[in-house]
């Protein structure tokens, strides 16, 4: 009896023991598959994220194309500006469309036209036509005869010490606008560190002639 007993009790314990084991594996299938789950729904989200990503950037290549073409025609046809204005937005490339716009006005003498173009890239990301319009808008101060206005905006793109932009253009008509204004002594000075630091460049060899004058 006691025997019977005994099989019954390994029995029971067995029994028990292989149960606890497939529930133990239950609950790991079940932590893997959401753990599958999981890392699936975030390839989709990457997968998603980079497709319309690709297509944004598709969208603004061809938006870029056609700024550019405008941009060619525009002083034989400057009725085309108002195709300009249209397509001139802040994307990554459309911008370029303001920087067309304030060239265009520029050319015209129309200053504050030119400024206004501006104003839409001022506030946007800090890269090539970000500074490329900063370089516009010390232009058009300079135009306007507000000379230090101008200086300013020079002297706060060389603060800003941006990667990927030459800042030889930058120092050199910091300089002209020195000398222009009387300070010759700040301006050679500029003049010196551009040839320096910018020797093989277009303004290196222009800052070389002018210290020897």
């Amino acid at each position: 009896m006691k025997r019977k007993e005994r099989r019954k009790l390994k029995s029971n314990e067995l029994s028990n023991f292989i149960n606890r084991i497939f529930d133990l594996a239950k609950k790991r299938v079940r932590e893997a598959v959401g753990v599958v789950g999981v890392i699936a729904f975030i390839l989709l989200v990457f997968v998603v994220s980079r497709y319309i990503k690709a297509q944004n950037l598709q969208k603004q290549s061809q938006l870029l194309a056609e700024i550019n073409e405008i941009n060619q025609e525009l002083y034989e046809n400057p009725e085309k500006i108002q195709d300009l204005e249209k397509l001139a937005g802040n994307g990554r490339f459309t911008r370029m469309g303001y920087i067309y716009l304030a060239k265009y006005h520029i050319e015209k003498e129309e200053f504050d036209k030119a400024l206004l173009a501006l104003e839409n890239i001022s506030g946007t990301r800090e890269d090539m036509i970000y500074y490329q319009g900063q370089l516009l808008k010390a232009e058009i101060f300079y135009g306007k005869g507000q000379l230090d206005e101008a200086l300013a905006v020079y002297q706060e793109i060389e603060q800003s010490q941006p990667r990927d932009f030459a800042l030889d253009i930058v120092l050199f008509k910091q300089a002209e606008l020195l000398e222009e204004k009387g300070n010759k002594d700040k301006a050679l000075e500029l003049y010196k560190k551009i040839s320096e630091d910018y020797p093989q460049t277009y303004y290196g060899f222009e800052a070389s002639q002018k210290i020897d004058q």
